[in-house]
């Protein structure tokens, strides 16, 4: 599969789209109990700083190349408020 044809904005959201379902799948999957965590809930607490990682590289790449990353860069801070506020609401 050549990632080359699909757009980096593509790409960065279908990153989170997929790690979501992937998330959600494993919700299902792997339930947990009172002295083992839900898996789902544990690859959404991962997912902080694994995006962070993923952030960081788009970052370095606005800033030492060519190309813009400006809208990869909005679209991880969009899903950061909507991880924070998921995940705020799922601690309730």
């Amino acid at each position: 599969m050549n990632l080359n044809k699909f757009s980096k904005e593509n790409v960065t959201i279908a990153f989170y789209v997929i790690y979501a379902a992937l998330s959600y799948g494993a919700y299902l999957l792997f339930p947990g109990d009172a002295k083992t965590p839900n898996f789902g809930k544990l690859l959404m607490f991962l997912l902080i700083p694994i995006s962070f990682i993923y952030a960081a590289a788009h970052v370095i790449r606005h800033f030492n190349s060519d190309k813009s990353y400006f809208k990869c860069l909005l679209i991880h801070t969009v899903a950061w408020f909507s991880i924070i506020t998921f995940l705020t609401n799922l601690k309730k």
